[in-house]
């Protein structure tokens, strides 16, 4: 028995159902049709708690398998068995190309490593000093991932992206932030989970971004100490996660104010999520009694009937994926020039926000940088401010009174690539709600240069 996970199946279905049959005896590009990739962590590496949490990041033992999926899991077999530890495993746009975080030898860092699922070789990407995890494809062909950078005396995972012969590394993120579990939307932006860690911590939140690291911006924050999971959008426009145990959702065009739960187990716990079409979900879920995270399919719809579950009692098995083709997500254009030193901010009103204050109008936007107070620059008199920023370094502003009050703030970090034009509606504001058509009074002069 093989799923279907097509509901009603069309002419350009079929069409492709059969391309794929024809390409299965290709030699290199070989497809697998209805096979799973999954992240096998022994059970006693781990508990309930580290594994919601992503604790086990770095945990040694791992590795990465692939079996077929029928009535239960047929054929498994160890992709990295030469790594001492592997996880984290994407497949990319075509379905040919494995990528995956691994450890090849005890006390190595951790690298970026691609498999061609057809000739079983390995290529390492990244050759870091530092632990690099969470890969992801973008629609142009290059990789997205986490490494563990250390800046300003805090620790953290900055958003990098690579070619996948280890050729031109760009960094995507520049905040003090963890940023991981990397996905790609269908209209081309990176969804990553994001948690400030300087100068103190802040909630856990999804960022989205475009592949250049500009126009950075909040998609959804859970209620506060929610754990979520990497995120993956389905075929109608959900995109589903694991929040601390349960399965929810958003929905892509309006994430601020659409979460719900799709599934809730009575008494299962579920780690990961992965869309299968409109309608089915592969998860790693733990029923108990059973002592392991196993994997389980199910209809997202009112019913949540699974379609079955496997599990390992050895193993706990993390972060399924399927490998299968998919649609090439959009590839945005950029206008990021590295040869520029600055990029620009214009806020059309600053006492435009959902932050009720008593004090009176804002007179003054003062800019924080990490340790030091950049500068201060008058609002004109509808409200709006133009700045110039140093490029690739992250600030925060604070609205202030006619005497010096802090009014607002501080904001959350931000920051501007080279080149790059960044803007809002105002300070703190309804990030749904659309400006006025008016052309505010900051822009009729130069911006004030804040690049200290």
């Amino acid at each position: 028995m093989r799923f279907n996970w097509t509901e009603k199946p069309s002419y350009k279905s079929f069409i492709f159902l059969a391309a794929t049959a024809i390409m299965a005896g290709c030699g290199d590009n070989l497809q697998y049709e209805d096979m799973v990739v999954y992240t096998q962590l022994p059970v006693e590496l781990a508990d309930d708690g580290q594994i919601i949490n992503g604790d086990y990041r770095y945990a040694p033992n791992m590795s990465i398998a692939m079996a077929e999926m029928s009535n239960t899991l047929q054929d498994i077999e160890v992709l990295t068995s030469d790594f001492f530890s592997a996880r984290s495993p994407e497949i990319s746009y075509d379905g040919t190309q494995l990528v995956f975080s691994g450890q090849k030898n005890e006390g190595d860092t951790w690298q970026i490593w691609m498999m061609d699922l057809g000739k079983k070789s390995f290529v390492q990407v990244t050759q870091e000093t530092n632990n690099c995890t969470d890969p992801t494809w973008l629609p142009d062909g290059r990789i997205a991932y986490s490494k563990a950078i250390s800046e300003y005396g805090a620790t953290f995972h900055a958003l990098f992206s690579i070619e996948p012969d280890g050729c031109c590394e760009h960094r995507i993120t520049f905040h003090p932030h963890d940023d991981l579990n990397a996905s790609v939307m269908h209209d081309g932006r990176i969804l990553i989970t994001s948690r400030q860690v300087y100068p103190d911590e802040g909630p856990l939140k999804y960022l989205a971004l475009r592949p250049d690291g500009t126009k950075a911006e909040l998609f959804f924050m859970p209620a506060e100490s929610k754990e979520i999971s990497r995120a993956y959008e389905n075929g109608k426009g959900q995109v589903l996660f694991a929040e601390s145990g349960t399965l929810s959702a958003v929905n892509f065009s309006r994430p601020l104010h659409s979460h719900h739960h799709l599934y809730n187990s009575k008494a299962g716990l579920i780690q990961s999520v992965f869309p299968i079409g409109n309608e089915h979900a592969l998860l790693s879920i733990k029923n108990p009694p059973e002592r392991s995270f196993g994997i389980s399919v199910i209809l997202t719809g009112p019913t949540n009937e699974s379609t079955f579950f496997y599990n390992n009692s050895d193993y706990h098995l993390l972060e399924p994926v399927v490998v299968q083709q998919r649609n090439m997500s959009r590839k945005l254009p950029t206008l990021v020039n590295l040869d520029m030193e600055t990029g620009y901010f214009i806020c059309m009103n600053a006492d435009q926000s959902d932050i009720e204050v008593e004090a009176g109008e804002t007179s003054k936007i003062q800019v924080l940088g990490f340790n030091s107070v950049l500068g201060e620059v008058e609002v004109d008199e509808d409200g709006s401010f133009y700045l110039e920023l140093k490029a690739d370094e992250p600030v925060r502003f604070q609205t202030l009174s006619a005497t010096g009050e802090v009014l607002r703030g501080p904001s959350s970090w931000m920051w501007v690539r080279p080149n790059e034009r960044r803007g809002c509606v105002g300070c703190h504001e309804n990030r749904e709600i659309a400006p006025e058509n008016i052309v505010p009074k900051a822009i009729e002069k130069a911006p004030f240069a804040m690049i200290k």
